[in-house]
């Protein structure tokens, strides 16, 4: 299967000196289920803002379906970035807005800066909308305002806006950190349909092995910013998990 993401010796240090990812090299092939997992400040959030160049690296290379992304500058950098379906822990909706306005937002990186500046949508982008939150279960919320649903249906809203950039990849930061239990295996159900059913590849940052397991088809741990794991998710052993997470951790199984 064809690498769609490459990275190479790539180091983070922030501003104040501390040093977030050190040394990182990883391959990604097209179509993956990647889990990035870890204990928090392991590097992870930062590992995936480095992708989508929400954050500079210090050094090393990224290369995305071959291309140097590090390099890239102007349109060519909005063009990546609208490649890279971004899903944030905390949804990142604007509350006041409808589930469509929201779920529409995804194109706005697309669209002329008159037309975003007033929000003038065309009828093919309100379908698209459409058509995405029914991807994820839930077209008749369109009209209802973002604020009104639940956390998980937030999520799922957060979903469909990223699929609106119709990206290659999709970079998903905690999605399930801040749900319950039963709603983070609603949102975790989506992100493995439109990796098995629409080919889009995703990377993950999950906290919970159990769901690691259960839909990732690779996973990567980092530690202190360092790969301290790479391979299958049942490779995963005991042994493995508090070389990870320390000594004293104990695994939670979300079923």
């Amino acid at each position: 299967m064809a690498t769609i993401l490459s990275a190479k010796n790539v180091v983070k240090t922030y501003a104040n000196g501390h040093t977030a990812l050190k040394d990182i090299t990883f391959d990604v092939a097209e179509g993956e289920f990647l889990a990035i997992i870890g204990l928090s400040g392991s590097g992870k959030s930062t590992l995936l803002r480095c992708i989508n160049r929400l954050h500079e690296i210090s050094s090393g290379t990224i290369l995305f379906r071959d291309k140097d992304i590090t390099q890239l500058k102007g349109k060519e950098l909005r063009n990546h970035r609208r490649d890279c379906g971004m899903i944030f822990q905390h949804f990142n909706l604007v509350k006041r807005r409808s589930v469509l306005e929201n779920v529409l937002s995804g194109t706005l990186g697309s669209m002329p800066l008159w037309k975003s500046l007033s929000h003038q949508f065309s009828d093919d982008d309100i379908q698209r909308a459409l058509h995405n939150l029914e991807i994820v279960g839930i077209p008749e919320k369109a009209m209802i305002r973002a604020d009104a649903l639940s956390g998980g249906q937030q999520q799922r809203v957060a979903i469909a806006r990223a699929l609106m950039q119709n990206p290659s990849i999709v970079l998903a930061d905690e999605p399930v950190a801040s749900l319950d239990p039963a709603t983070s295996h609603s949102v975790m159900n989506y992100l493995e349909k439109i990796n098995k059913e629409m080919g889009k590849t995703v990377i993950c940052n999950l906290h919970f092995l159990s769901l690691v397991r259960q839909y990732a088809t690779r996973a990567i741990a980092l530690k202190d910013g360092v790969i301290v794991f790479e391979g299958l998710p049942h490779e995963i052993t005991d042994e493995r998990f508090r070389e990870i997470y320390g000594e004293d951790a104990v695994e939670i199984h979300i079923r």
